[in-house]
């Protein structure tokens, strides 16, 4: 057997025992959302897909505390930084393939990866120099509830690349 194919063979055994938690400003899930969420999770039932929720802070605050707050509660939450992605507009936009190439690269430091996606106003500077990459959709601005269905058809479909599988085509 090649190194190269000993390689690949490695990466799925870690992609089959990944674990994906996405940490956002956001409240719970309507039924659309989870609707078409569980629909994807049921075609990934070699991995773990979760979500932290975690509550905005009241409107009655300045935007300048709020960012900070959020910031501090989003970073508190994350196991490992080393394997950390903040989805933010002024982050890298990637193709499908370069972020499964990103998911392939993280799967080899860890078998968790995790997902930041900050509140409306953004997060603080301290949690863009923390994680490992920032990233960006587009150059679109989506609701909470819409990225993270988003954001959880991309985890299918960078497994689907990894694996090898024509998904995404």
């Amino acid at each position: 057997m090649t190194l190269k194919a000993c390689g690949e063979i490695l990466i799925k055994s870690f992609l089959q025992l990944m674990k994906f938690k996405i940490h956002s400003i956001s409240k719970k899930s309507n039924d659309w959302e989870a609707k078409g969420i569980a629909s994807l999770l049921k075609k990934m039932p070699h991995h773990e897909v979760t979500f932290n929720n975690i509550r905005a802070t009241s409107k009655n605050i300045s935007q300048s505390y709020s960012i900070e707050k959020e910031s501090n509660l989003l970073m508190g939450a994350i196991e490992n930084k080393n394997t950390s992605i903040l989805w933010d507009l002024e982050g890298k936009q990637v193709s499908s393939e370069q972020f499964s190439k990103i998911i392939q690269d993280l799967s080899l430091e860890s078998k968790q990866i995790e997902f930041i996606i900050g509140g409306s106003n953004g997060v603080s500077k301290h949690v863009f120099d923390e994680v490992k990459y920032v990233l960006s959709a587009s150059k679109l601005t989506f609701p909470h509830k819409l990225f993270k269905l988003i954001l959880t058809e991309q985890i299918y479909r960078a497994c689907q690349i990894i694996d090898g599988h024509p998904y995404h085509k």
